[in-house]
């Protein structure tokens, strides 16, 4: 029975091993079916999910294309602004620019009105003074086709109504000439010195010269003179300096006028130092040596070459000196005979000294050429600012004394005088100049030495600077070429077989062919295979090569010798032409002193 149940039982498992299996399929079938209906159940969803996001897509594409118009519209709107801020910009500008035009209009009317005011009857009072020192003027009071009541009548109008103005004393007193008034003329000339000394002792010179009194005229003129500063020399003295060189006022106007341009020059001479600008002036004027110049010589004498060559620089100063002076003056010192003058520099420095504005009108007169630069330039307050800072003509400035006298000799482009006037400048500095020129030379005779040492390949030779001390450069040039075939003949004898270095290699070359070599194999062996080759070359070279050595320093001592023997020529013929020229140099000192002989 027991044995029936485990028969059973084996039975019964085995059908449930056989039962499982299925129920596993199925249940996977179930849960496959499962996700199938969890599946179409979710489709529907992801559909609308697909959805959404494809509207999504088409507003992003919209809101793209929307974005790109704003911005399109933003940059027009941007360039609008901009075009209007720049409209706008140039109506500011030129809003300010027609403001300050504005402005200046004002000004400038109020300011011509204040002239006219003030300063109209100074035109009449000109014009009454260009009437009076007329010549005709004269001739007609002398006729008596003028009645001298009616002229002091005007001319002491004039003082009442510009009593501060030193042109209206001044006419006053040509009128009392005219009437043979002595005293009251003195007075008035007196009232017009204290008014403005250099211009009425001007204008009283000048009006004598036009008148025909030379002798007035000059004692004016030295008046004037002693008047002015040297410092500041207004725009009328370049014209009356040429109206005195061209003798319009007589011979004792031009001899005060030296007499006061020397003292004016030994003054400021003394003051600057001992004329340290004629003599700046004078060295500018030296010949200057190249370095392609006196190449042997400098190479021979380096040691002193630097003095040598200042102090011959300097000797070149006289000849040059006085070939620049010849041909700036081709007239000479004196000049030609002078011609006839018809007194056209007494007229233009009279009607100048007439028209110069005083003081208190030039300040108006500037003020009013400003307003108008900015009425001319539209508002434009920088372009009118540069504009005014020009001068209004040449020669308004003041400029020194011996600034003029260095323009009128040494930069006569410069200078606003005539060739009559700047001979006398050159005579006022004259002595100057020649003081100058003895100092240059002086200094030049210190720099020139008695002897001078060339050197040329070790060997030196002292020679004489005289040119008429002559040097014979054969004796010194086959000296130099004995002492270098001497030494190239040393120098070739000093070369012989050099037994110790040939023992040495021979004996290298032995012990490393029969003792290292055969021990040895691959690259040592080659090694010094390559040693005993060398040996046996240095012992050839050194028992063979000796002719060959002799030739090569024979060689080089010849083209030595040849290069020093060609230098010791070129030096010793360019010394010779070096210091005849530094003599000949000093010696045209005598030449500028004769040319400057009329000047005495």
């Amino acid at each position: 029975m027991s044995e029936n149940i485990k028969v059973a039982m084996t039975t019964g498992g085995v059908m449930e091993d056989r039962i499982e299996p299925g129920s596993a399929l199925d249940r996977l079938t179930e849960q496959l079916e499962g996700v199938g209906k969890e599946q179409v159940r979710h489709s529907g969803r992801f559909s609308t999910v697909e959805d959404g996001l494809h509207g999504v897509r088409a507003d992003v594409v919209q809101l793209r294309e929307n974005i790109t118009d704003v911005r399109q519209k933003v940059a027009g709107l941007e360039g609008a602004v901009s075009d209007t801020r720049q409209v706008l910009d140039t109506f500011i500008e030129q809003y300010g620019r027609d403001r300050e035009v504005a402005r200046a209009q004002a000004e400038l009317a109020r300011l011509t009105t204040v002239f006219q005011t003030d300063f109209a009857m100074r035109k009449q009072t000109r014009a009454l003074a260009r009437g009076l020192v007329h010549t005709l003027t004269a001739h007609a009071v002398r006729r008596k086709l003028v009645n001298t009541h009616t002229v002091r009548s005007c001319v002491e109008e004039r003082l009442l109504l510009e009593p501060t103005y030193w042109l209206a004393p001044a006419i006053m007193a040509v009128a009392a000439n005219f009437r043979d008034e002595t005293a009251p003329g003195e007075r008035a000339q007196a009232h017009a010195c204290t008014l403005d000394a250099a211009k009425a002792n001007l204008f009283f010179a000048l009006t004598a010269s036009r008148l025909g009194n030379e002798a007035e005229a000059a004692a004016w003129m030295d008046t004037y003179f002693q008047s002015l500063d040297p410092e500041e020399l207004g725009q009328d003295f370049c014209v009356v300096l040429d109206a005195i060189a061209s003798n319009e006022l007589g011979e004792d106007a031009l001899s005060y006028t030296r007499q006061a341009m020397a003292g004016w020059n030994q003054s400021m001479h003394r003051a600057s130092a001992g004329g340290v600008q004629w003599g700046a002036r004078l060295r500018s004027l030296r010949q200057q040596l190249y370095d392609k110049e006196y190449t042997a010589l400098r190479e021979t004498c380096a040691a002193q070459w630097d003095s040598l060559k200042h102090g011959w620089e300097l000797a070149t100063v006289p000849e040059r000196t006085f070939a620049y002076l010849r041909h700036t003056f081709p007239d000479g010192p004196v000049g030609v005979d002078r011609p006839v003058s018809d007194g056209r520099h007494v007229e233009t420095a009279l009607e100048r000294l007439i028209n110069q504005l005083e003081p208190d009108e030039a300040h108006l007169h500037e003020q009013m050429r400003q307003l108008e630069g900015i009425i001319k330039h539209g508002g434009d307050l920088e372009a009118a600012a540069q504009a005014t800072e020009l001068p209004l003509g040449p020669g308004t400035e003041p400029v020194p004394f011996m600034t003029l006298l260095d323009q009128a000799v040494f930069a006569p482009d410069t200078a606003r005088l005539g060739p009559s006037a700047r001979r006398m400048a050159l005579r006022a500095i004259w002595p100057s100049l020649e003081n100058a020129a003895d100092r240059v030379v002086a200094e030049s005779r210190n720099h020139l030495p008695d002897q001078i040492i060339l050197s040329v390949a070790g060997y030196s030779w002292t020679l004489p600077t005289h040119p008429n001390q002559i040097v014979e450069p054969g004796p010194l040039v086959d000296d130099l070429a004995a002492r270098l075939e001497q030494e190239t003949q040393a120098r070739s004898d000093a070369v012989v077989r050099r037994w110790p270095r040939v023992c040495v290699a021979l004996l290298f070359g032995i012990v490393t062919a029969t003792l290292v070599v055969p021990f040895l194999d691959g690259a040592s062996q080659y090694l010094f295979l390559l040693l005993t080759l060398i040996a046996v070359i240095w012992v050839l070279w050194e028992v063979c090569g000796v002719p060959l050595r002799k030739r090569n320093v024979r060689e080089q001592g010849d083209q030595m010798r040849h290069a020093a023997v060609t230098t010791l020529a070129k030096a010793l013929q360019q010394r010779e032409d070096f210091f005849r020229k530094w003599h000949e140099g000093i010696q045209d000192r005598e030449a500028l002193t004769l040319w400057g002989e009329h000047f005495e």
